[in-house]
């Protein structure tokens, strides 16, 4: 297991010791795509890998002129990548499932974008129908745990009978607990971790079926960052090259 935290700004890099940092980039709230470059170059700066995450920049629009704009702002994000880009789910406008030619957009630039760069897909926007997006898109899957609690799944079960097929696909897991809407009145989840949520609990479950994979912290209260990512290494202490001792499997 490797472990890495999110990022916005240059200065982030490095604050805290890790295998790697993901560059999450919000478009309208920051950071601008000339500072995404900047972290970039620090991240090269200090030889951490990086991955990209776009997420206000939808890859399924159809309107030209957006649809342009996304495109241009995609494409020079992939090109700037290290590891590669992490992309949500998408939806129609009520939140159906995608069809028709926001689909064909969707998988278009899908497609597009990994001939460039390595693609994951995480569950944030359906999170209750997922695994429909996952089976249709197909390619790299990365698990929100944060996300399935947020959307009323018991993430620990989730884990214990996700898909075998699904499983296999997975090289990322982002990680933020669960907790009731921020001071901002915002999101329910991304707050830091405890030993024991549920959401490392089902980490745990995972890591009982997969441990080659790279989990990412994104937590909303930086000053809080240093004690979620000691208890996520303080879960990779306990495993080994066999994969997960008896004290986590229990």
């Amino acid at each position: 297991m490797k472990i890495g935290y999110r990022v916005a700004f240059k200065e982030e890099v490095g604050a805290h010791r890790a295998d790697l940092v993901q560059i999450s980039y919000w478009k309208r709230f920051g950071p601008t795509l000339k500072q995404v470059e900047e972290t970039a170059a620090r991240c090269r700066e200090l030889d951490v890998p990086y991955v990209i995450h776009p997420v206000f920049t939808p890859l399924s629009e159809t309107r030209p002129e957006y649809r342009k704009q996304n495109l241009e702002e995609l494409t020079r994000l992939a090109r700037l990548t290290d590891l590669g880009l992490i992309v949500h789910d998408e939806t129609m406008a009520g939140g159906e499932r995608l069809t028709g030619e926001q689909l064909i957009q969707y998988e278009e630039t899908l497609a597009y974008l990994r001939t460039l760069c390595p693609v994951s897909l995480e569950n944030a926007t359906n999170t209750l129908d997922i695994d429909w997006f996952w089976n249709q898109l197909t390619g790299a899957i990365t698990i929100d745990l944060g996300h399935f609690e947020a959307s009323g799944i018991d993430s620990v079960e989730r884990m214990v009978s996700f898909p075998e097929d699904l499983l296999s696909r997975v090289d990322y897991v982002h990680m933020h607990r669960n907790n009731g809407k921020h001071g901002d009145g915002s999101i329910t989840d991304h707050w830091p971790l405890t030993e024991s949520c549920p959401e490392v609990e089902a980490l745990k479950a995972l890591l009982h079926r997969k441990k080659d994979l790279s989990v990412i912290l994104e937590v909303n209260e930086l000053d809080q960052m240093g004690k979620s990512l000691s208890i996520l290494s303080q879960l990779g202490i306990r495993l080994d090259e066999r994969g997960i001792r008896s004290d986590i499997q229990s």
